[in-house]
């Protein structure tokens, strides 16, 4: 299994919710759109030089490369994704991303949930406890954070 693939609930739970981004395309889907434009600027880039403006090709390479760069970049965060669970009197909280998979479990009835609203890009959704603070939920649009921040207040004592 992947680190984009979602493991199965090990428990039976009351409330889970995942947090990941939205991706309008499939892996094969961006490779072959990164090939399609890499191959039309070399194209563009031929033909200059073969005009007899050959400093057009070293800019274009560094185009391809960057483009490159920054499919890769989007490439990595596409499997990363976040999901709470509440379960018993457990809250656990996974992680997968840089091809990394971390769980963390709280007790449930000692887990502060926090949202802070005083940020520019929108509420921030925080886990506190035992002095240590997680937040959660950062692929998630600002109302379904605050949404996600009242079930788990209600599922909490201490919320």
């Amino acid at each position: 299994m992947s680190h984009a693939e979602l493991p199965p609930l090990p428990v039976e739970s009351l409330f889970s919710v995942v947090s990941r981004r939205e991706s309008s395309l499939v892996r094969r889907e961006r490779w072959t759109a990164f090939g399609l434009a890499a191959a039309a600027s070399l194209a563009v880039a031929v033909a200059f030089g073969v005009a007899g403006a050959w400093p057009v090709l070293p800019y274009s390479v560094l185009e391809i490369a960057l483009l490159g760069l920054a499919f890769v970049w989007v490439e990595r965060r596409a499997g990363e994704w976040e999901r709470v669970t509440v379960a018993g009197d457990r809250v656990i909280v996974e992680r997968a991303g840089r091809g990394r998979l971390a769980r963390r479990e709280f007790n449930r009835w000692w887990l502060r949930v926090e949202l802070d609203e005083a940020r520019a890009r929108g509420p921030q959704l925080l886990l506190r406890y035992a002095g240590e603070a997680m937040d959660f939920g950062s692929a998630l649009p600002p109302a379904r954070r605050v949404e996600v921040a009242r079930a788990l207040k209600r599922l909490t004592v201490s919320g």
